[in-house]
């Protein structure tokens, strides 16, 4: 039987439209899986600002960052990979009244398109706030892709970094924690007498007079009695005074809303981390509920050295 070299065209065309359907069947039952997200990882380097990291697999760390106040700070976000090309990038911070994120356009514009690189952004915070209390929010970086599903349409993974940021009056770590021993000691009580470091130790029958020091993040410290040993030798009713420290570069001083001391009496402190390694600390005292400060009221200079 012959067949007409029609009816061969026509059969074969028709193969053709079947398997081409079966094709367009088979990618609707078994679409493209999307490629990775981006990696990232965050840096930052100054003596204003510290970012801490914790590595979680080989790409993606979880951060806690510092950052003080008065000055900018700059991060810089790597972009480890980015199977589907980077095409897009924001930075926002979650508590927008704490400041304002400036991001660095032409590391921007240079991260567009590639699988890999870096941009920078800024963080300035806010200079009206009314204190330098410690802040906490979050620095949040998000990285689109530029990945289409099989239809072709835009279709991008993203990947959302959130990094807690503090805002922190300062972030020095030069002093040990430990026990420091008072080397030298001056001063006056409430009423003006004074005393010295021999004083101290005749009245409370000690050879040594000691006190520790821990560090409760970067830049701040505990001081668990300011008073270098006044108060547990002459005032042993009241409750010792435990202090905040800042440290800013070699400069100590009293930490926002940790220098009150059982509610009614507040401490100013001051001092140095000397380049010996040595501390000196100077205080004083004042009452700030009704009753009156004493005339010419408790207050010194001592110095620590730390113990091995």
């Amino acid at each position: 039987m012959k067949i007409s070299m029609n009816k061969i065209y026509v059969y074969i065309l028709g193969l053709i439209f079947i398997a081409a359907a079966c094709v367009d069947d088979y990618k609707d039952a078994n679409p493209t899986h999307p490629l990775d997200a981006p990696f990232l990882r965050i840096s930052g380097a100054g003596a204003n600002q510290k970012v801490e990291s914790v590595p979680v697999n080989p790409y993606q760390n979880t951060y806690l960052a510092y950052a003080t106040y008065g000055s900018t700070v700059e991060f810089t976000v790597t972009v480890v990979d980015a199977p589907g090309k980077v095409n897009g990038v924001t930075v926002v911070p979650s508590v927008p009244d704490y400041g304002t994120v400036t991001l660095d356009n032409a590391s921007v514009s240079n991260l567009m398109g590639q699988d890999k690189g870096e941009f920078k952004f800024t963080f300035t915070p806010n200079p009206a706030l009314p204190d330098m209390s410690d802040r906490a929010m979050n620095l949040v970086v998000t990285v689109d892709d530029n990945q289409t599903n099989q239809l072709g349409e835009p279709e991008p993974v993203s990947t959302i970094l959130t990094m807690p940021t503090n805002l922190v009056a300062c972030i020095s770590e030069d002093i040990e924690e430990g026990t420091y021993e008072i080397t030298a000691a001056s001063g006056n009580f409430d009423g003006g007498a004074t005393y010295t470091l021999d004083t101290l130790k005749k009245d409370g029958e000690v050879d040594h007079i000691t006190l520790d020091i821990t560090a409760d993040r970067p830049g701040l410290y505990s001081v668990d009695e300011i008073t270098g040993g006044v108060w547990p030798i002459y005032y042993s009713t009241r409750a010792n005074p435990v202090v905040g420290v800042d440290l800013c570069g070699s400069d100590i001083k009293g930490h926002e809303g940790a220098t009150v001391v059982g509610g009614f009496r507040e401490f100013d402190v001051s001092g140095l981390r000397n380049s010996d390694g040595t501390i000196t600390i100077t205080w004083s005292y004042k009452r700030i509920d009704a009753t009156p400060t004493p005339a010419n009221p408790a207050k010194g200079t001592y110095t620590l050295h730390k113990l091995d």
